[in-house]
């Protein structure tokens, strides 16, 4: 009898694994998808990597503000995913993803239409409009469900198997990096209820029982919008009054040094003001206030009415947000460095390849690459091996623990290149100006200097952060799906994005202001890398406080909980040999 009840069991399991598989022999849909998001996916980082030289060089910006404008186009872009998870609940993924799709490919062509050589003065309006407005709300369509997508052609208990098994979880990481599914099929959407019955139970626990930690939670989502509406005040009126900001620049090549015509591209660093003052402050509020409120959400409290979406499902959600916030702004502030301050600093060194110059935001291509080259080598070799030595798997926790060690690695080692570059000496006579760095003009009479160091060493932090992406992104990516109820997975998956990429993009955008120089060779950008690593480590810390403390994890869904303990359980039995 034991031996039947073994062998249906097998039946079963293999059953299983073949309905998982059998996902992947619809090659056509998956092709015309991958097509889709690698079109999208091309086009949000081509002008995310080419952007600040663009403000820089041909709008005119000083660099600290370029940098600060290209952090709040990635802001707008993640902030619109919140509108879009609530659009595809509401209306279904396929109609959002089509309606986002078609603003998407308005923006583009608004912005191809503005860099336009002979139109470029007069068209900056149309840039900003097309790259701030209209594919920051296309992107925000499409990158919340299409990751969903690809998580529902799986289902609850497939979502289990690709995490569950390294061939699987590999199969995961790309679904949910480049929006794989089955096809575009039309899901029904779960209307906004759950939304509205979730501020339901945030207002009424505030007035019913539920505490200080109601308050403080109510008081942590009011502070984002304002937080949001300085940084863009700052920023926005930062890059309208700075033409009459100029400084004297000299040659360092020239001998003797003779002073050339002033220019506004170059300064000693970077912005300070009242409203980058305050707006770190309001983001900083928001943050701790909604991080300590939701650690044991016990104060959610039973609405009067019974309803489909009750207070435990409430608690699940809330109980979710203290992991995004921490992981997500921890490690996307020294991921964001890869945006601005990692090709900025490859601008100005030797970018000479043969007898061309290669652009800063060409390096992003070690970041690339190390995901496609390292990727199979941990789920396939590396969390095998930690496996079988520890006697049980690796955790979700674990692998979000050593990604955010190794981003703030990243940004150590970036600060040492930038120390090592100031070091050396400029490259003079037929080197040129870098073509990329601030000031340099059409004619290439003037620019700035490259210094007498390989801007190839960029590679390293490049790698770096896209070894750090491998061990958290997906994580938090199956975090937010399996710990959000199903009636608002598209809602907190939203969030997650949104914390990813618009608050910790409005935070950098804030420190880009107060960090970061102008002049790369008179100020000191070591110091925003350090800043960033260090508020990585802070982030670990956190981490372990609210994972570990109190009865924190309670709340959150039986699928996800134990993953996130950092080490391994008594209860846990050793990995199949």
């Amino acid at each position: 009898m034991t031996n039947d009840s073994e062998s249906d069991s097998e039946q079963d399991s293999e059953s299983e694994l073949e309905d998982h598989a059998g996902l992947k022999i619809r090659k056509l849909p998956v092709v015309g998808i991958l097509l889709v998001e690698l079109c999208e996916r091309l086009t949000y980082y081509t002008l995310a990597g080419t952007q600040k030289i663009y403000l820089q060089n041909q709008l005119k910006k000083t660099p600290s503000t370029s940098a600060a404008l290209n952090s709040v186009f990635n802001m707008l872009c993640y902030f619109w995913c919140v509108p879009g998870g609530l659009l595809a609940d509401s209306i279904g993924r396929y109609k959002t993803i089509i309606a986002a799709g078609s603003i998407y490919a308005i923006g583009t062509i608004c912005v191809g239409i503005s860099v336009i050589y002979e139109l470029q003065a007069s068209l900056g309006w149309l840039f900003m409009l097309g790259s701030l407005v209209l594919i920051a709300m296309g992107t925000g369509g499409i990158k919340p469900n299409i990751a969903n997508f690809g998580a529902d052609q799986i289902g609850d208990e497939g979502y289990s198997f690709a995490y569950g098994s390294g061939a699987g979880c590999m199969i995961l990481a790309v679904l949910i990096f480049v929006g794989f599914t089955g096809s575009y099929t039309m899901l029904p959407g779960n209307g906004l209820g759950p939304v509205r019955r979730l501020i339901r139970y945030q207002y009424y626990s505030v007035w019913h029982g539920g505490g200080w930690k109601a308050a403080m939670s109510l008081a942590g989502f009011l502070c984002l919008p304002l937080f949001y509406i300085v940084t863009l005040a700052d920023t926005l009126l930062s890059a309208s009054a700075e033409k009459s900001n100029t400084e004297v620049f000299t040659d360092p090549c020239a001998a003797p040094l003779t002073e050339a015509p002033p220019r506004m591209l170059h300064g000693g660093g970077g912005g300070h003001g009242v409203l980058s003052d305050i707006a770190l402050a309001l983001g900083s509020m928001a943050c701790i206030f909604l991080v300590v409120a939701n650690v044991n959400c016990t104060w959610v409290q039973e609405l009067k009415q019974e309803v489909s979406f009750g207070a435990k499902d409430a608690r699940q959600t809330f109980a979710a947000i203290p992991m995004i916030i921490v992981v997500n702004i921890a490690f996307n502030l020294c991921y964001n460095s890869m945006n601005n301050a990692f090709p900025s600093q490859a601008c100005q060194m030797d970018l000479r390849l043969g007898t061309t110059q290669l652009n800063g935001a060409f390096f992003n291509i070690a970041d690339a690459m190390a995901i496609v080259i390292f990727t199979p080598i941990f789920e396939s070799c590396l969390y095998p091996l930690i496996a079988r030595v520890k006697g049980s798997p690796v955790r979700l926790g674990q692998k979000i623990i050593a990604g955010l060690v190794m981003a703030a690695i990243s940004n150590v080692a970036a600060a040492i290149l930038e120390s090592m570059r100031k070091d050396a000496p400029y490259l003079c006579g037929d080197a040129g100006f870098s073509q990329c760095a601030p000031g340099y003009s059409d004619d290439g009479a003037e620019g700035t200097r490259m210094k007498d160091i390989s801007a190839f060493w960029i590679f390293i932090p490049f790698a770096l952060v896209g070894i750090a992406e491998i061990l958290v992104n997906p994580c938090m990516y199956c975090f937010s799906y399996e710990a959000a109820p199903l009636e608002v997975r598209s809602l907190i998956q939203a969030l997650n994005l949104f914390f990813m990429g618009s608050v910790s993009n409005a935070f950098t955008a804030v420190v880009s202001k107060l960090l970061y120089p102008n002049d790369l060779d008179k100020g000191s950008l070591d110091n925003y890398y350090f800043v960033n690593a260090i508020l990585a480590v802070i982030g670990i810390a956190v981490y372990f406080l609210i994972t570990r403390c109190g009865d924190h994890g309670h709340e959150i869904r039986p699928a996800i909980e134990k993953e996130l303990v950092v080490g391994p359980m008594e209860e846990d039995s050793p990995p199949d040999v």
